[in-house]
């Protein structure tokens, strides 16, 4: 025992009111029996294919433990473990309209406000919360039970002090991670040095500048295939920014692995969509005599938002394993990598951070912060952790690779812009680590600002993209790859979209090293859904999650099949 809570212990032995760090001991015990049961029912409802959300479930088992624990004994198991029991102010016990009153209203009324109900008793002179004074009671010691609650409290403390420890041991491994990834000092980017003179706002080009883009492209562009090869050949590391789900966009991804192996000495693939603990079993996967399409399926079911089951990202799989039973048994294999780990996006989604279906969920779901508090720091920092993995996997290797993950995480010309300052994402960190070694491309899309923060801004809407495809159409909308520093795009701004409203400096080439068109934006489609994606323990665990989305297509879930089904039709609503 530590010598802060030797004191604690020593302030609580003493008889009368118990005070405060007793009662926090009585109320974590509580707390963890109430836990442990409602996680066996939660765990039994999957199994009987019932939902139960664990939080709301919480609050309502722990009232209806501690209303008929206190009717019958004036104290839960937590209160007799540490030697207090809960008694009328006159001493008697307890009736079940007090213990009602006390454990419903009483405590909700100390929660509301900060917590702050409870902390009273660390502050009145009677030790007394806002429930009892509501209630009309008294939390008493019991002065046969000094020795076992004293050894009680230093054991919860313990316990709270290895809970406290392992969370923040992440918290600071979470920082450290961010803090190795950030940018070298003294390195800029070139965008702060450009005078605002340079640019041109997108808006005052007309027909003569269309025209003049479609001349270079016819020139200088080359096929999408041809100029990604070009550019996996010149650079180690070659960054693809999707906007996700563009079956258009995957169909190219797996006509270009065995083109990049065979002709740029590409040997490595990161993944946005796995898992880097996935790693061995990716492995496996690909390198197998024969295809396992039940450890894909498992692999694929592992991605932290639930919601990937867009069959292009998974074929990657496949595309790799032929190419791998193609080649030479002593040639050097093609691998994949994650740059994900294990989070729990849904619980993030149903806080309501973004704009999506998922913030339309109950309003008791939004409990979830509590599990979701030991989610948002990996979350907050999942830009160097795949920066990280790459570094580690394909860099310090001394490999070629590529790497295809979304449009704003592949960003290397400048920091992505936010209403709280500029933050750097992988490929502005990759960039500034290791220069000239990373090269990014953009594939076509008609935004460029970030769609979870665009709706802080009322502008005239992005202009760019829409400039890129009235230049394309000149072109007959033929698919091309060119390099934006050297077009006549370079230094065109676009005041429309979020980021260079944000940042004057930035012009098109500092969010697209490299682009690629495949066709206007209008005519890609959403890529096909991997039936039975969502297994029914996935939905169960996430019920309110999927059927959010349900609710905002006009659809009724109610189990993974519907689900399922919700997302293959996706298109049809």
């Amino acid at each position: 025992m530590t010598a802060v809570q030797q004191t604690l212990v020593s302030k609580e032995a003493a008889c009368g009111n118990a005070g405060f760090w007793t009662r926090f001991a009585a109320t974590l015990i509580d707390g963890v029996i109430i836990y442990i049961g409602v996680l066996a029912a939660s765990r039994l409802g999957v199994r009987l294919g019932l939902y139960v959300p664990l939080e709301v479930t919480m609050f309502g088992a722990a009232a209806l433990y501690s209303i008929l624990a206190l009717r019958w004994k004036g104290r839960t198991i937590g209160k007799l473990v540490c030697g207090v029991t809960v008694r009328r102010g006159s001493d008697g016990p307890i009736g079940l309209g007090r213990a009602l009153l006390r454990e419903t209203v009483g405590k909700l009324l100390s929660t509301i406000f900060l917590l702050l109900g409870f902390f009273w008793v660390a502050i009145s002179r009677d030790k007394r919360a806002w429930h009892d004074y509501l209630a009309g009671t008294v939390v008493v010691c019991d002065a046969r039970a000094a020795s076992r609650s004293r050894r009680a409290l230093a054991t919860v403390l313990t316990a709270v002090a290895l809970a406290t420890g392992v969370y923040l041991y992440e918290l600071v491994q979470t920082i450290r991670l961010v803090r190795s990834m950030a940018p070298p000092a003294g390195v800029t980017a070139a965008y702060l040095a450009r005078p605002e003179s340079t640019l041109v706002e997108v808006s005052r080009l007309g027909d003569a500048e269309r025209s003049q883009v479609a001349e270079w492209l016819d020139e200088q562009g080359r096929g999408p295939i041809e100029y990604a090869v070009a550019k996996a050949t010149e650079y180690p590391l070659v960054m693809f920014g999707e906007v996700h789900e563009r079956h258009e966009a995957l169909h190219f991804l797996n006509e270009l692995i065995p083109a990049v192996y065979r002709q740029a000495g590409v040997r490595c693939v990161a993944m946005e969509v796995c898992l880097a603990e996935d790693n061995a079993a990716i492995e496996r996967l690909v390198s197998s005599s024969d295809f396992d399409r039940e450890l894909a399926l498992e692999i694929a079911r592992h991605q932290p938002f639930g919601l990937w089951g867009w069959k292009g990202y998974w074929d990657v799989f496949e595309t790799v394993w032929q190419l791998n039973r193609s080649i030479p048994q002593n040639s050097e294999k093609l691998r994949v990598i994650g740059l994900d780990r294990r989070m729990d996006m849904p619980s993030v989604a149903m806080l309501g951070f973004e704009d999506n279906a998922a913030r339309d969920c109950p309003p008791w779901e939004k409990l979830r912060i509590f599990r979701a508090i030991w989610t948002i720091p990996r979350a907050l920092a999942r830009d160097a952790f795949m920066a990280a993995q790459i570094e580690k996997e394909i860099i310090e290797k001394g490999q070629r690779g590529i790497a295809w993950v979304g449009r704003n995480h592949s960003i290397i010309g400048c920091p992505q812009p936010g209403p709280m300052g500029a933050w750097s994402r992988m490929g502005f960190m990759l960039r500034q680590r290791h220069g000239p070694m990373v090269f990014q491309i953009r594939l076509h899309d008609m935004d460029f600002s970030a769609a979870f923060i665009v709706k802080t801004y009322n502008g005239p809407g992005p202009m760019l993209a829409e400039f890129l495809e009235s230049v394309m159409v000149m072109r007959n909308n033929e698919p091309v790859g060119f390099d934006v520093d050297e077009s006549p795009l370079a230094l065109v701004r676009d005041d429309g979209s979020f980021e260079f409203h944000l940042e004057p400096r930035l012009g098109f080439t500092d969010v697209a090293a490299g682009y690629v068109f495949l066709a206007p934006w209008r005519k890609l489609t959403t890529c096909e859904w991997l039936d039975g994606y969502i297994s029914q323990r996935m939905f169960l665990n996430n019920k309110p999650f999927y059927q959010a989305f349900g609710r905002r297509a006009g659809r009724e879930i109610h189990n993974a099949k519907d689900a399922n089904e919700l997302f293959i039709h996706m298109d049809d609503d």
